[in-house]
């Protein structure tokens, strides 16, 4: 059985020595004749758990020095003044200087063993509420440490939506891994272009990083090796140096970049969507533009060939000698002649109609493409928007 540790302070030497061997059998006691024996008893670091404290001491008080005990730190934990002088003035005056129980003088040894166990008690009870007390913040630390890691997650794949080349997207998740303390490295994987490796601490991948990652871009999405731990998707791989077996950061760190490489994979697909959709427009409009510049030639070349048939026929009614019949049928083979002319004329406007039509699309297009661009680049999360 633990014994507590008590300390009684009496000046009547005979008193002290009866409550001494009342209570040596369930406390370790120490007697104090007078308050300075009290002091260097407590300078030798006993940690008392009990104070039994007489009111009149010498020419001292008993109430006054439980006082000056509540800002020391090595003060015993509770304190139980007791006096001859049973008036309500005297326990008040008890409550007031922080004692946590009163006697009144006489009092039996038993009184005094039931006060004294249930101090005891009520000690536990403090000890098991603070210890839940510190279990419950302890608890909502870490819940609040887990929550920010999560909202910092949040604000790096919002920021994510919003790059549109593959530096940008390097620069976010290196700025992310910073702030989180996080050392690793990423690896992109276009379709329509080679590899390329950055490393978070010295721009550049050591050869065996990237072999690593090379090696391990064809495993499962999530593959760990000691602290090492790869995030793999078709596009992109994130290698992170630095995430401990058993730690409560490391399942946060997992769960969220677990999402991250995903919002990372497919705004690497938006890209090379986009980019090749501008790729294509440009090429629909070099089409276009070439198409109505030889629609322009052609129809010009048409007229050409037209003036000089008509002028070579008009002249040669003059030098041929021919009958009224053939030269209405030549004048009406002119005319018919026109006449197709003109459609074709009107056919070519509606192509050429057509064509301005497609370009000024394609501009609209583009022009959309620019506009959203200059808006994406605008937008800027503040960092001190924290979410937790």
């Amino acid at each position: 059985m633990i014994k507590h540790n008590l300390l009684i302070i009496d000046d009547d030497i005979d008193y002290l020595k009866i409550l001494e061997e009342s209570l040596e059998d369930s406390f370790e006691v120490k007697c104090a004749s007078n308050l300075a024996i009290a002091q260097d008893l407590l300078r030798e670091h006993v940690l008392f758990d009990i104070a039994l404290v007489d009111e009149h001491i010498g020419d001292e008080k008993g109430s006054n020095w439980i006082k000056e005990q509540q800002s020391n730190d090595n003060s015993p934990t509770s304190f139980v003044l007791y006096s001859g002088m049973a008036t309500e003035e005297a326990l008040l005056k008890g409550l007031e200087c922080g004692a946590d129980d009163f006697l009144a003088k006489p009092f039996s040894l038993l009184t005094l063993h039931s006060k004294l166990d249930k101090l005891i008690v009520y000690q536990k009870k403090i000890h098991n509420f603070e210890d839940e007390i510190k279990s419950k913040n302890n608890v909502i630390n870490v819940s609040m440490a887990q929550a920010s890691k999560y909202g910092s997650c949040m604000q790096l794949t919002s920021k994510l939506n919003h790059c549109f080349t593959y530096e940008q997207i390097r620069d976010e998740v290196f700025s992310y891994f910073h702030s989180m303390d996080l050392r690793g490295c990423i690896a992109f994987y276009p379709i329509d272009d080679k590899p390329s490796f950055y490393s978070a601490q010295t721009g550049v991948c050591s050869p065996v990083e990237i072999e690593v990652m090379e090696l391990l871009k064809v495993k499962p999405r999530l593959y760990r090796f000691g602290p090492r731990t790869i995030f793999n998707h078709t596009l992109v791989s994130l290698f992170i140096l630095n995430l401990e077996e058993g730690s409560i950061d490391t399942d946060i760190y997992i769960d969220a970049l677990a999402s991250v490489i995903e919002c990372i994979g497919a705004r690497m697909a938006f890209i090379t969507y986009k980019n090749s959709l501008v790729s294509v427009q440009e090429q629909i409009k070099q089409a276009v533009s070439t198409t109505k510049k030889m629609v322009e030639i052609s129809k010009h070349h048409q007229q050409e060939v037209m003036n000089e048939i008509v002028q070579k026929m008009g002249t040669s009614f003059h030098i041929l000698d021919m009958s009224q019949d053939q030269e209405d049928y030549l004048t009406d083979l002119v005319h018919g002649a026109l006449k197709k002319h003109s459609q074709d004329d009107i056919n070519f406007l509606e192509v050429t109609q057509l064509l301005d039509q497609a370009l000024n699309s394609v501009d609209q297009l583009q022009q959309l493409n620019t506009e959203n661009d200059q808006i994406d680049n605008t937008y800027d999360i503040d960092d001190e928007d924290e979410l937790f």
